[in-house]
């Protein structure tokens, strides 16, 4: 029992960023520590708990955390160059890769929090080593969605679905005669992706069409990481889903050839598949999903070795920030010695301030 009388609100735009906090919130409430959520980012809080930066933070203290495994992919390693934590107090990372990421770019004060960011793990993961709450949850939506859990099911997860990839899956998948999962992220009508929301509703209807008997498609608002109980194999485009995947050692293919835009006006562009997954192209698909099923211990070492690199502590990482924040309300100098805390890589560090010190003198010299 804690004896923390502040209370944290955790700050979310929707449902998935919510996931992140909700193990969090479990480990608060057995410490008996008060807490709230609110998609209002204007509001005043006590603690704070972010994965968006808000236009001002509202807290007396303030967390911040990544809202995907993947966030700023294009960008790596410093994502905070354009999402800056420096004005947070303190700052959570999943996994030793975003802690070399972290330490390559230290020397831009953007990426430094007040007090320190702390390698703890992926909260959102917890769910899934929750013993007894996990095995309630799985009997539960295995019978939500009559998923047969000893047949090989195929998940299609897309960051943006778009130029009928889903029927292009569902064709594949039907050649093999496996079972097909379908989980979109967009949970509701939104005007900024109404074109989105449009297209998926017609796939959803062609895919039916398609593969009816063999086809289930799941509430987008669920927790995708609940599927990870039931799928052997993941295929998407350039989602985070690949880097969740790896929680439960799942094997993902992403199709190098598909084609991406996020509206009907965007420009079309070639995906860009992460380095984690299994690379295809369409006329292949089929052939690979086969290979990999066939092939149970299809890269399993290899995937173990991602895990390992990209999550840290799981099944504990709720506890872990909890206890970090309630030794940082006891004693804000204590977490300096926290086993957790990240060291900043003091050569490149110094290297990289002379550098950048130049290249500021340079533009400005140069106006640019």
């Amino acid at each position: 029992m804690s004896n923390i009388t502040q209370k944290v609100t955790f700050f979310y735009k929707n449902i998935h960023e919510k996931q992140i906090f909700d193990t969090i919130a479990e480990e608060l409430k057995k410490k008996k520590i008060i807490y709230n959520y609110s998609k209002n980012f204007e509001k005043k809080a006590q603690i704070g708990f972010y994965c968006n930066i808000p236009n001002k933070i509202n807290s007396e203290i303030s967390a911040i955390f990544l809202g995907g495994m993947d966030q700023g992919r294009v960008i790596w390693p410093n994502i905070w160059k354009k999402e800056p934590w420096n004005k947070f107090d303190l700052g959570f990372l999943p996994g030793n890769n975003w802690e070399k990421r972290w330490r390559k770019s230290n020397y831009d004060n953007r990426s430094l929090t007040k007090y320190g960011v702390f390698n703890v793990g992926w909260p959102k993961a917890d769910i899934l080593f929750s013993k007894k709450k996990n095995e309630k949850d799985i009997i539960n939506f295995k019978k939500k969605y009559k998923i047969q859990s000893k047949k090989i099911n195929i998940l299609y997860a897309p960051s943006f679905e778009c130029f009928n990839r889903q029927v292009e899956v569902a064709k594949a998948v039907k050649k093999n005669g496996y079972n097909l999962i379908i989980k979109h992220w967009l949970e509701k009508d939104e005007k900024r992706y109404k074109d989105l929301w449009q297209t998926i509703k017609e796939v959803n209807i062609e895919t039916l069409k398609i593969y009816k008997n063999k086809t289930i498609i799941i509430n987008p608002e669920e927790n995708f990481l609940k599927l990870l109980e039931f799928v052997d194999l993941i295929i998407t485009d350039e989602s985070s889903v690949a880097y969740e995947a790896l929680i439960k050692m799942i094997p993902t293919i992403s199709v190098k050839d598909w084609k991406i835009k996020r509206h009907n006006k965007a420009t079309a562009r070639i995906v860009k598949p992460s380095d984690i997954v299994i690379k295809c192209t369409k006329r292949t698909l089929s052939k690979k999903i086969q290979e990999i099923i066939k092939n149970k211990k299809y890269s399993k070492h290899k995937l173990k070795n991602l895990r390992f690199q990209e999550f840290s502590y799981l099944g504990n990482s709720s506890k872990i920030i909890v206890q970090i924040i309630v030794d940082f309300l006891k004693n804000k100098d204590s977490i300096k010695k926290s086993k957790y805390l990240c060291k900043p890589n003091k050569k490149k560090f110094f290297l990289n301030k002379i550098k950048y010190f130049f290249l500021n003198i340079i533009r400005k010299f140069l106006n640019i």
